[in-house]
């Protein structure tokens, strides 16, 4: 039992005990860790001074980040307006460009389409070539059986229309709706140009069908009847493409502003 207590009351030797680090080395390592621990204390409480001091400024400096987004947000925002309003506007005049552009052209088309109809514009195209001259030997007098005059020569132009000419000319002269044939003397006139034969005639429209129409119509008949009773030449023939000038004698008469 001796043995037992003196086991539990002294559990390090004597000898251990002596050999432990001395007195005076144990308050160093003290003395070492209180200064530690006070420059720790003075670089903690420097740096909460420091951060408590510079506080403001980072406040007013955050602030004027904040307003400078706000700036740069309201700016950005009024530009996308503008752009917008812009894309608008631009979309807008490209419709109304486009729709005056449609506009022109289709009054162009159908300028172009009057002026052939009104005879003032040059055309070429597929049609029929008609020569008709006076019988061999004819008198110079118009009153002379061998002859043409005005009136087979007017029904020769209208067997053209009937059988769907687009475009007629006769020795180089355009006719339009006011062209007159008539006889001057022992010349024939058209659009008041006296004219001498042979007569060359161009017609522009389906070849085939043009000439079917014509031949078989009263203008081909009624030359038909003339070349088989006094001689008259009449030569019908195809050409894949004829030109006809513009007539110089058209005169504007009526004009209407169709301005909105």
């Amino acid at each position: 039992m001796a043995l037992l207590s003196d086991l539990t009351t002294n559990t390090v030797d004597a000898g251990y005990r002596s050999a432990r680090t001395p007195g005076p080395a144990r308050a160093g390592r003290k003395l070492l860790l209180c200064s530690v621990f006070v420059l720790a204390g003075l670089v903690l409480g420097t740096s909460a001074r420091q951060t408590h001091d510079n506080a403001p400024a980072a406040r007013t400096a955050r602030e004027q980040l904040i307003d400078q987004v706000r700036f740069s947000n309201a700016a950005t925002d009024g530009l996308q307006q503008q752009f917008t309003a812009t894309r608008t506007g631009l979309e807008t005049a490209r419709a109304e460009s486009l729709s005056v552009d449609s506009a022109l052209a289709a009054s162009r088309t159908e300028d172009d389409r009057l002026s052939i109809l009104a005879g003032v514009s040059q055309v070429h195209g597929p049609g029929l070539r008609v020569i008709v001259d006076d019988a061999t030997g004819a008198g110079h007098s118009s009153t002379a059986s061998g002859r043409i005059r005005d009136t087979d020569l007017q029904r020769l132009l209208n067997g053209l229309w009937a059988a769907g000419a687009e475009a007629v000319s006769v020795n180089g002269q355009r006719l339009t709706a006011l062209t007159a044939v008539r006889t001057a003397g022992d010349a024939i006139l058209v659009a008041y140009r006296p004219l001498s034969p042979p007569y060359e005639v161009l017609a522009i429209g389906s070849p085939t069908d043009l000439e079917v129409e014509f031949v078989d119509g009263p203008g081909g008949r009624w030359f038909h009847s003339l070349s088989e009773r006094y001689g008259i030449k009449f030569n019908v023939a195809t050409a894949q493409d004829v030109s006809l000038p513009g007539s110089s004698a058209v005169t504007l008469r009526v004009a209407q502003d169709e301005t909105p």
